[in-house]
């Protein structure tokens, strides 16, 4: 193999190991603070769990960029090139001076077994999605559109769902419209409505893709809060254009009656449906004063604030982590 490849091996091994420490820290925020998250405002506890799905990808992406800054740095200005002062079995994580010897089994087998359960698990995902919007497609080719964003399916099962990734529409089953009022088809179409303004769908699609990368079981609980908390903002959403809570409350209770005993609503990946998502917390929550939101300036100001600090310290970065690389791989 050529030091090119020896180098592939090292950055590699860097990015798996700072997309463990991001999976790490999420899964410590959710350990620690699980309560407090799902006591936050709907729209505000919605973008934090979106956040913190994406935290291995974020946190890998930021110190793998600011470990390999000095380096970049010295392709133009070489006078600051530190390497040249280490052996050369030192790790090189640099786009100059390259290692000269390949990773150690054991870390080879490391590299190797995480790598390919995160690939595999991706493709896994990648796949559900091709087949889930085949089906989507062929479902609103087979229904009769009455807007723009609207399509009817002719069955008597009750589907509703706002479908797509790019160019989201609303499937309802005409099984579902004969079944409910008027006043319980607004608020149907409206809550769908809100999800297609929201781009839930391709959120939802995008926090699953992260599951592969955190700790078993808190992608999981991830996706499944980020679900309830779109289907709560857009509950709330629907209460404040129509003027009325209880009326959504009402339409959600009155959707899972009608699916109770018939064919369950399927809702595939790249859709995000009506019914049967936490109907009981969501019907307390529309019972209950709007919660005020929080102001997530705070929050903001402290991960740009960590941002800052990765990139100052992206010279003390890179040296220990070149380090710790020597030690694992040589």
């Amino acid at each position: 193999m050529s030091p090119a490849a020896f180098s592939v091996e090292l950055f590699l091994l860097a990015g798996l190991a700072f997309v463990v420490l991001g999976s790490l820290g999420a899964a410590v925020v959710v350990a620690l603070s699980s309560r407090r998250l799902l006591g936050l405002e709907s729209r505000v506890r919605h973008r934090v769990l979106v956040g913190l799905a994406a935290a291995p990808v974020a946190v890998s992406t930021i110190l793998l960029f600011s470990a390999v800054l000095p380096s970049l740095v010295s392709l133009f200005a070489p006078e600051l090139d530190h390497c040249s002062a280490h052996d050369d079995g030192h790790a090189h994580l640099c786009f100059v001076h390259l290692p000269r010897a390949p990773l150690r089994v054991p870390a080879l087998l490391v590299l190797a077994f995480g790598t390919s359960y995160v690939l595999a698990r991706w493709a896994l995902s990648g796949a559900s999605i091709v087949r889930s919007s085949r089906l989507l497609r062929a479902l609103s080719t087979t229904g009769l559109p009455t807007t723009s964003d609207v399509t009817i399916l002719e069955t008597p099962d009750t589907v509703c769902m706002a479908a797509g990734l790019l160019r989201p529409q609303v499937l309802v089953s005409r099984g579902l419209l004969a079944r409910l009022g008027e006043r319980g088809q607004a608020v149907v179409l409206e809550h769908e409505r809100a999800h297609i303004r929201r781009r839930d769908a391709l959120v939802t699609s995008l926090v699953r893709f992260c599951v592969p990368l955190h700790v078993p079981g808190i992608g999981t609980w991830l996706v499944r809060e980020v679900e309830i908390a779109a289907e709560q903002v857009c509950d709330e959403e629907t209460s404040a254009r129509m003027g009325d809570r209880l009326a959504v409350a009402e339409a959600i209770l009155a959707v899972e009656r009608l699916a109770h005993g018939n064919q369950k609503e399927v809702v595939p990946a790249g859709a995000v449906g009506f019914g049967d998502c936490a109907v009981a917390r969501r019907v307390e929550s529309l019972l209950e004063e709007p919660k005020r939101p929080r102001s997530l300036r705070p929050l903001v100001f402290v991960l740009a604030l960590a941002l800052v600090a990765a990139l100052l310290g992206s010279s003390s970065l890179h040296h220990t982590t070149e380090s710790l690389l020597s030690v694992i791989a040589h």
